[in-house]
C-alpha cells in the first residue's frame, strides 16, 4: 500500500473496504437510497444500476418502505442501518466499524449487531471499535488495547448473543 498514490488508495477505500461510522455520516438532503448509491457515484457507476443496487441494499438492512426519506426522517437504527447498507453497496470484504451502536437504543444495536454476524457468516471481515464489553463480548475475537499497546487478544468459537 505504500506504494500507491492517493487516486489508488482512493479505489482501495472505495471499493474494498467498508466504513460505518458511529455518526452515520449521511447526507442530509439526500435520501436513503441516494446516501447508499453515493460510492457507486464515484466509482462511475451508471446511475440506473447505482439506484437499483443500492435498492437490493436497502432491502437487505430492512428499510424497503424507508428508502426515499432522508435521514432527518428516519430514527437513529433506521439511519446506522443505511450506514451499512452504503458501506456494503460495494461488496468490500473489509468492513470498519466505528463504535456502530454508541448512538442507539440497545434494540436498535442488537439489531445492527446481528447484521454484523450475518455479515461475518457470510465471510465478511467485520473489525468493530467498541469499549462496551458488552458488544465486545459479541465478537468471535477480541483484542484490547490500552494506550495504543495490545493488552489481550483472545478468540471464541461462537459469540453469545448480544443480550
Amino acid at each position: 500500500m505504500e506504494s500507491l498514490d492517493a487516486s489508488a488508495l482512493a479505489a482501495v477505500r472505495n471499493q474494498q473496504i467498508g466504513f460505518v461510522f458511529q455518526s452515520f455520516n449521511l447526507l442530509n438532503r439526500l435520501t436513503a437510497v441516494e446516501n447508499v448509491s453515493l460510492p457507486l457515484r464515484y466509482a462511475r457507476v451508471p446511475r440506473a444500476d447505482r439506484k437499483a443496487r443500492a435498492e437490493v441494499m436497502l432491502e437487505r438492512v430492512g428499510l424497503a418502505d424507508r428508502m426515499h426519506h432522508t435521514p432527518t426522517e428516519l430514527s437513529g437504527g433506521q439511519c446506522q442501518r443505511v450506514a451499512i447498507a452504503r458501506a456494503l453497496i460495494t461488496d468490500p470484504a473489509l468492513i470498519l466499524a466505528d463504535e456502530p451502536t454508541g448512538n442507539l437504543d440497545s434494540r436498535s444495536g442488537a439489531e445492527i449487531l446481528s447484521i454484523f454476524r450475518t455479515l461475518h457468516a457470510e465471510g465478511r471481515t467485520v473489525v468493530m471499535v467498541t469499549h462496551d464489553d458488552h458488544i465486545a463480548e459479541t465478537a468471535s475475537r477480541q483484542i484490547r488495547l490500552s494506550d495504543g499497546q495490545i493488552r489481550s487478544d483472545s478468540r471464541h468459537d461462537t459469540a453469545p448473543s448480544p443480550h
